[in-house]
Parts: C-alpha cells; structure tokens; sequence
C-alpha cells in the first residue's frame, strides 16, 4: 500500500472514528446506532454531522483547526495521540477549496468520500474489521 493510500485511509479513519474515538472501550457504539456491529453510510453521515456541529463552536459553518482542537479536547482529556495528524493538517486533506477551513459541506463530501474508501468490501458498512484495519493504518501514521 503506498504512503498516499495510507495517508487516505487513516484520514477516512480519523473522521470515521471521530465522534466514536471517545465512546471507551466500544469505539463503534455511539455510530453504529442500530446495534448490528457496523456502521451503515447513513449512521456515518449522522456521525459526521453530529461532530462537525460539536467541533463548530461559533456556529459559523465552518470548522478551523483551532475549533477543531478545542472539540478534541473537550471530549477526550487523558487520551495521548502518539503521532495523530495536527488539526491544520487533517483539515488539508479535504479542504477542496485551501481556504484554511472546514465548511460543512466539504466535511461532508470527505467523510462520505472516505467512507466509501474505509468500506473495502463495497457493502455500503463499515464492519468492526474495517474499523480495525484503518485504526491499525492511523496508528502506523
């Protein structure tokens, strides 16, 4: 898998596992609200938008690498993050316009974008071995 792909992938895991990330030993509970073991595209979606309005502190649309981790912060206070991509960085990798920012929309249009990669059978879920395998690639960051 080259460095790009990896790259990719642990971004999709990032804003996959953002709102899940701090859900304590279950990472999946809070998207997975049907209870079926995976997250569907439909509860990612919700995920996302649920943590792009947390992480929008003035409610502006827009999520800047400050908000960002000032949400981090809030929800996971004794978590270390080894080697966890800055808050400026993650907004980079789907910022399609390079104003610095996060609006909703292209959060939106990334999250569905790297969920579509993180879902490597083409189900249309994200299953707990899915999760794993782009944790372990967040990890190798």
């Amino acid at each position: 898998m080259n460095a790009s792909t990896k790259t990719t992938l642990a971004v999709a895991a990032m804003l996959l596992l953002s709102v899940s990330a701090h859900a304590g030993d279950d990472k999946a509970k809070m998207m997975d609200t049907d209870g079926d073991g995976a997250v569907s595209a439909a509860e990612h979606e919700a995920g996302a938008k649920l943590m792009f309005d947390k992480m929008d502190a003035d409610h502006d649309g827009n999520v800047t690498a400050t908000e960002m981790d000032a949400a981090h912060a809030s929800m996971d206070k004794d978590a270390t993050h080894g080697n966890e991509m800055s808050s400026a960085d993650k907004i980079k990798t789907v910022d399609s316009n390079g104003d610095g920012v996060l609006s909703a929309e292209e959060h939106s249009a990334g999250s569905k974008a790297m969920f579509q990669k993180m879902d490597t059978d083409g189900n249309g879920s994200v299953s707990r071995q899915e999760m794993d395998a782009a944790r372990g690639l967040m990890s190798q960051k």
